[in-house]
C-alpha cells in the first residue's frame, strides 16, 4: 500500500502577511532556537519546547506561533530520525577521512538547519582536514561535524550571539567528552 503525504499549506496565509520567504523564517526561526534557548534536556535527550518559548520566538521574531510552532515541531522531529541515522551508521576508516564526506554532510546538515555559513563552513572542513592530518589525530565523524560547524559559528560576524553549544553537540550527535577534547587537542577557545 502506498501512503499519500498531504500538502502542508499552513505556510501560505502566513506567509502573505509577514512578507518573507519560507526558507528566510525558517532561518530566522531556527536560528533564534539555536542561539537562545536550549532544547536539550538532562540525559542529551531532544525535549518539546514550552509554550512561554513559542511566545518569546513569536515576540523577538515577529512571526506568528503556529508557524513557528510548525517549524520548530517539524525540524524537532526531523533530528530526533536524524540522530539516530548516525547512531546506527557506522562509519569507516576511510569514510571518515574523506574531505568530501564531511562536506557532503555539512551541505545536509546546513539544509536541515540553515543556521551557519556553507561556504564557509565547507573550507572549514578542508581546513580542518588538513589540521587533523598534520597531528596524526582522526576523531569520529560526529566529532569532526561538531568541530567545523563550532569553528564556522566561532568566526561568523554576522550573528552576535554564539549557538549554544549543548544544542550544536546534540544537532551533530556528538558528546561532550569527545567535543572538548578535540577542541582542546586543537588549541580552540
Amino acid at each position: 500500500m502506498t501512503q499519500i503525504l498531504k500538502k502542508d499549506y499552513t505556510w501560505i496565509s502566513p506567509l502573505s502577511t509577514i512578507g518573507k520567504s519560507q526558507q528566510e523564517v525558517k532561518e530566522i526561526v531556527l536560528n533564534y532556537l539555536f542561539r537562545k534557548i536550549c532544547f536539550v534536556s538532562h540525559p542529551q535527550n531532544i525535549r518539546a519546547l514550552t509554550n512561554q518559548e513559542y511566545k518569546d520566538i513569536n515576540r523577538r521574531c515577529d512571526i506568528p506561533i503556529p508557524l513557528v510552532h510548525s517549524i520548530i515541531s517539524k525540524f524537532l522531529v526531523n533530528l530526533i530520525f536524524f540522530r539516530e541515522f548516525l547512531r546506527s551508521y557506522s562509519f569507516t576508516y576511510n569514510y571518515t577521512k574523506s574531505i568530501k564526506k564531511l562536506q557532503i554532510y555539512t551541505h545536509k546538515l546546513h539544509r536541515f538547519a540553515p543556521i551557519f555559513n556553507y561556504p564557509r563552513a565547507k573550507e572549514n572542513a578542508r581546513i580542518l582536514k588538513k589540521v587533523l592530518d598534520r597531528n596524526c589525530f582522526l576523531p569520529q565523524f560526529s566529532t569532526q561535524l561538531a568541530i567545523v560547524l563550532f569553528v564556522t559559528d566561532l568566526n561568523d560576524k554576522e550573528h552576535e550571539d554564539k549557538i549554544i553549544q549543548t544544542n550544536l553537540r546534540i544537532f551533530c550527535n556528538c558528546s561532550a567528552y569527545a567535543f572538548h577534547r578535540t577542541r582542546n587537542k586543537l588549541g580552540l577557545k
